[in-house]
This record gives C-alpha cells, sequence and structure tokens, in this order.
C-alpha cells in the first residue's frame, strides 16, 4: 500500500495542475516541481528515504543480489548564478493524466476551475510508490494526488492573455452576433481595356519574418552534493553487506 503524505507550503515551479503535460506523452501527465525550504522539508525527505530502504530491503532479501539505486524525486535547488545551493530543496510529484488531481482554497473549499501559473504557493498532497527497474534501478515516485491553493498565481487566457482590459463600447450580444450566412460574390463583367506598355513597378521590400518565440523549458537538475542522498546510499550499501554476511 502506498504511503500518503502531506508537504509544508512551497512554491510551485513548472506546475503542470489544471491541465496535464503531453509534450513527451500523448495521454499527458499531470506534475508540479515544488520548492520547500529545506528545514521544512526534511520530514518528508525521510518519509521518502524510509520508503527508498524499506523496499530495497525487500528486493535484496527476496533476490539475493546487488541492488541500483534510482536517482531519488528530490534534489538541491542551485542559485543560476553563483551555482551555489539556496537552501530549498525541489520535491518533484507527477501522475498520469487518468488521475487528476483534486484542487482546494486556502479554506479547503474545492476548486473545479482554475489556471494555475508557476510562483504559487501550495501545498501538495502525494503519495509514495516503490518500484525496481533492472535498467532504471530501485527507488520511489512520488504520485500528486491534490493541491490546496495558499496563494493563487493565474494564467491569463481570452483577450487577458494579449493585454486587453475591460472597455465601455461595442459586446458580442450572443448568437445574433455570429455570423451564419456565407455573403455572394458578385463578379464584375470583364471590361476591354487596350494594351499598354506598363511603366516599370518598384517592388516591395520583403519584411522579415517575426522572431520565432521561445518557451522556456523545465531545466535538466544537475547533481547535487546532498548530505540526505549520500546518507541514503549509506544506509543501502550498509543493508547490502549486511545480507551477505547473513548469508555467509
Amino acid at each position: 500500500m502506498n504511503k500518503t503524505f502531506t508537504t509544508p507550503k512551497g512554491v510551485a515551479y513548472f506546475p503542470y495542475i489544471s491541465q496535464p503535460d503531453t509534450k513527451f506523452d500523448e495521454a499527458g501527465v499531470y506534475k508540479v516541481n515544488l520548492c520547500i525550504p529545506k528545514a521544512e522539508a526534511e520530514p518528508v525527505i525521510k518519509l521518502i528515504n524510509a520508503e527508498i530502504l524499506s523496499g530495497i530491503k525487500g528486493v535484496i532479501e527476496k533476490s539475493k543480489k546487488e541492488v541500483k539505486q534510482a536517482p531519488v524525486p528530490y534534489h538541491d535547488e542551485v542559485d543560476d548564478t553563483t551555482g551555489e545551493p539556496t537552501g530549498n530543496v525541489i520535491i518533484k510529484f507527477k501522475s498520469k493524466a487518468a488521475y487528476k488531481p483534486a484542487v482546494f482554497d486556502s479554506k479547503g473549499n474545492m476548486m473545479t476551475s482554475h489556471n494555475i501559473y508557476g510562483g504559487s504557493a501550495i501545498k501538495v498532497n502525494g503519495s509514495i510508490a516503490f518500484y525496481s527497474s533492472p535498467s532504471i534501478g530501485a527507488g520511489v515516485t512520488l504520485r500528486l494526488r491534490a493541491v490546496q491553493i495558499i496563494e493563487y498565481v493565474e494564467g491569463a487566457d481570452g483577450a487577458t492573455k494579449f493585454g486587453f482590459d475591460s472597455e465601455d463600447g461595442f459586446t458580442v450580444e450572443g448568437p445574433a452576433a455570429e455570423i451564419k450566412d456565407t455573403p455572394t460574390v458578385v463578379e464584375a463583367a470583364p471590361v476591354f481595356t487596350p494594351t499598354l506598355v506598363p511603366e516599370p513597378v518598384a517592388q516591395p521590400v520583403p519584411t522579415p519574418a517575426p522572431a520565432p518565440v521561445v518557451v522556456a523549458e523545465e531545466p535538466v537538475a544537475a547533481p547535487v552534493a546532498d548530505a540526505s542522498t549520500a546518507g541514503l546510499a549509506d544506509e543501502i550499501t550498509a543493508l547490502m553487506a549486511q545480507v551477505e554476511a547473513d548469508d555467509a
């Protein structure tokens, strides 16, 4: 049975909570990277590490073979300028599109309509699922179950997306404003015109195409020295040594 937990408040990075990300998966994936101060994230990290150790112990006892550790679903945040840790931890959650996360406001009311953007302050309810793969190794994935919005940063839709505010003036009045019929085009009768030698016409100067809009991609986290990760690796090594000693 997967263990569930709720995080402290953090900042949402690259959230796909209101709609799934379909860039690499046609079915879509709901996901969010949650940035939390490291001291506040410690209970969550300990819980994750404990589930990894418990799962790996079971695999070792069953297979009696060495187990490779898969990447953990968290890492230290690093300052882009200095390359130094910021004191925050990024914890990664994701779920398949079939499992849309529930969203609640700060008072616990369910939100059926939302457009959650990065920078929103949220809490995440997740579950820990252990896996073991010959190619990837043994580890856990954090499932995204529900989100509570503490501070809401909403994405722009419709006219506001292009910077248009509400003004007094013309408004669309429902179906009456829709164009239902295609206007009939009447072609003019051909008119005879004597052939003349045309004067040279200046060619129009081509207008350069606008520069393509570059969409920021989620950065790939660089490996960071992390005491929690290093300690976990040491515990796994000790665990495998103990199993070998017991079998000797």
